[in-house]
């Protein structure tokens, strides 16, 4: 299994999160219980683990950029699945060294798959801010 593979269970954690309004790291501890770990292997658990205890423990840090980074519109007024792809792709810009190009693709394939038409093209232009910002 992919690296891919270990982001969309990063970003079904962090959703389930948001819609429940349960702390990550609690999210975190019941999916680490859960049968689809059966399907992952000890690197992609460790990607999930360090990915959420990561934006976990930035949240404030990480939503504050985004903040900055969007044209007419805060946190609080977007769509559950952008807030946290979006959540996802500024911690990874601001706290890992992926490469900017591969974070961007990445987020924008998940948004693809779970938001609406126009997701992708939103969390894409809000991405590219956040990049411009860092530079």
């Amino acid at each position: 299994m992919s690296r891919r593979v270990a982001r969309e269970e990063v970003f079904k954690i962090l959703f389930e999160s948001e819609l429940s309004n349960t702390d990550l790291k609690d999210v975190l501890l019941s999916y680490l219980k859960r049968e689809e770990l059966e399907n992952l292997r000890e690197p992609q658990i460790k990607f999930i683990k360090e990915y959420i205890t990561g934006i976990a423990e930035n949240l404030e840090e990480i939503n504050k950029v985004i903040d900055e980074n969007m044209i007419n519109w805060n946190i609080d007024r977007i769509g559950n699945v952008e807030k946290v792809l979006l959540r996802f792709g500024a911690f990874e810009l601001l706290k890992k060294d992926t490469g900017k190009e591969i974070v961007v693709n990445e987020i924008i394939e998940i948004a693809k798959k779970y938001g609406n038409e126009k997701s992708h093209e939103f969390i894409n232009g809000v991405l590219a801010n956040i990049i411009k910002s860092i530079n």
